[in-house]
């Protein structure tokens, strides 16, 4: 991202999509999209190093040549999962440690933190560049929400949100199309901090349905 220069992002996803093809792996959950503010940096455990920076231009300009990279190093034998949709930027804690919540607009989030979803979805202009999935974050948005409690869900546990996203013009098509939503990690740190706020016991299996019956097609089960 530091480098400004997309041939150099789409030269790095294709040896990384050779080498993963070589390998066997067959899915990759990555490149993060998310947008991250400047002055969230030094706050949320230096989350620069995991974006491609803080502009939603550039941010979609590298995070489609990787992607590109990626799915022709592979010979498309590598799926891609572009993260943390719709973004995670903005929050004020990691969100793999904490549910967290982003107080802004439908249209602030189209206009800045959706923006790079977009450019790899529905306003891609190649298959190579389209991400094959998105991973939903497990974090709380306000646009999409309304009032926000403690016990507000997640959009990854959440079915009207997730839906209205999904619904999207921008995203409507390509995921007709065949593409799919995979749940963040469903033993994570926030996840299970949540369902101790609610007073709801752990239990892996109602949690990975919620998942699913929320519009996710993959879960990522960790811990």
């Amino acid at each position: 991202g530091a480098t400004w220069n997309p041939g150099l992002s789409e030269q790095v996803g294709a040896i990384l999509g050779q080498e993963l093809s070589a390998l066997g792996f067959n899915l990759l959950i990555g490149p993060s999209l998310d947008v991250l503010e400047a002055r969230l940096i030094e706050t949320t455990g230096n989350r620069g190093t995991r974006s491609f920076g803080g502009d939603p231009y550039w941010v979609s300009q590298m995070g489609k040549a990787y992607i590109r990279g990626i799915h022709t190093g592979s010979a498309n034998k590598v799926a891609v999962i572009a993260k943390h949709f719709p973004g995670h930027g903005s929050s004020d804690r990691l969100p793999e440690e904490e549910v967290s919540t982003i107080r802004k607009s439908l249209d602030e989030l189209k206009s800045f933190d959706l923006a790079p979803f977009f450019s790899v979805t529905g306003n891609a202009s190649s298959k190579e560049e389209t991400t094959d999935g998105l991973l939903t974050s497990h974090i709380r948005y306000q646009g999409l929400q309304g009032s926000i409690r403690a016990t507000t869900r997640p959009v990854s546990f959440d079915p009207q949100a997730l839906s209205l996203l999904i619904n999207l013009p921008e995203l409507n098509t390509w995921r007709a199309s065949g593409g799919l939503m995979v749940s963040d990690d469903l033993g994570s740190p926030a996840v299970r901090r949540f369902y101790d706020l609610t007073s709801q016991m752990f239990d892996a299996r109602r949690v990975a349905l919620n998942a699913f019956l929320s519009g996710n097609d993959l879960l990522y089960i960790g811990d």
